[in-house]
């Protein structure tokens, strides 16, 4: 075989052997990149449109938790809307009570507060029954899901805030409680005293359906009163009972949650009392519980 029908025949090898492993003269030994799955590219993946987020808030005397958040068809128009379902438990051991309308959404600087009517499910609830229900908004096109928050309450009381997805903002307003019990003493006799048998803080007052303002919470004391005289008159007012806060300072009961009147009978118990308080938030330090400002009966409140 002649020297140039052997050099055409590895010419031809080569140039097979090129084709097989998508190399190209020059290249280094690399595919080539532009190749037709590197430049057809993948979409972009879509905005969901539903959403779990499975949180709760406390306000106003409900404990709401919140289920699947969704965008729907506007009832009004072409536009969109947002619906969100949530298990509403009024808290009231009396009173009958509707979920707070006061709430609005927000997505980053943007603000949706305009209530789709039609969509919106919030019906009176009976005390200490839960029933479904489900709120509704207007939304445009900038609107993201899973970047939205719930806004709960107006801005001159307690605000819960629900963020859709992830911890972070979540301000649910869970009440706390506190493991304290004790003796208030009426006086050095030590004869009539109050005895304390559960306290919480919370930022709202659960009986009727109210919310605490901005910068303050409620720290509420349960009780029962002993009276171990002949002595007819052992009333118990919220005008006699005093809590003194950290700072030194005293504040009188909260006319809007406390319910501290209650008399017990010469050598009875009398059972039923609240004392409730609005202090600065968020509730902390040791406070100090007294009956007739009787400071060396008082009772010791840490909350941390």
């Amino acid at each position: 075989m002649s020297a140039m029908r052997k050099l055409g025949l590895r010419a031809v090898s080569a140039a097979i052997v090129l084709a097989l492993t998508g190399c190209v003269p020059g290249g280094g030994g690399e595919p080539d990149p532009t190749g037709s799955a590197a430049s057809s590219g993948s979409p972009a993946p879509e905005a969901p449109t539903e959403i779990q987020i499975n949180k709760s808030y406390w306000y106003a005397g409900f404990k709401v938790t919140l289920g699947t958040a969704r965008i729907v068809p506007s009832s009004v128009g072409n536009g969109q809307a947002v619906t969100i379902e949530g298990v509403f438990q009024n808290l009231s051991p009396e009173h009958p009570g509707t979920p707070t309308s006061d709430v609005l959404l927000t997505v980053g600087d943007r603000t949706y507060a305009e209530v789709d009517n039609p969509l919106l499910k919030l019906t009176e609830v009976p005390a200490q029954r839960s029933q479904p229900g489900v709120y509704a908004f207007a939304v445009d096109e900038h609107f993201a899901l899973a970047d939205a928050v719930l806004v709960v309450g107006k801005p001159s009381d307690r605000q819960a805030t629900v963020p859709f997805t992830g911890p972070d903002g979540l301000v649910p307003l869970e009440p706390k409680p506190l493991p304290i019990t004790g003796k208030v003493l009426r006086d050095k006799s030590g004869s009539i005293f109050m005895t304390v048998s559960a306290a919480e803080v919370r930022s709202d007052e659960p009986l009727l359906h109210g919310e605490a303002p901005t910068g303050q919470e409620f720290l509420r004391l349960t009780f029962t009163a002993t009276n171990n005289t002949n002595a007819g008159f052992a009333w118990v007012f919220d005008r006699d009972l005093h809590l003194k806060l950290p700072d030194g300072t005293s504040v009188a009961t909260a006319d809007n949650c406390s319910r501290a009147q209650i008399y017990p009978a010469p050598h009875a118990t009398a059972t039923g009392g609240l004392a409730c308080f609005l202090v600065p938030a968020p509730a902390n330090g040791e406070y100090l519980l007294s009956w007739n400002r009787y400071e060396k009966g008082a009772l010791r409140v840490p909350v941390n």
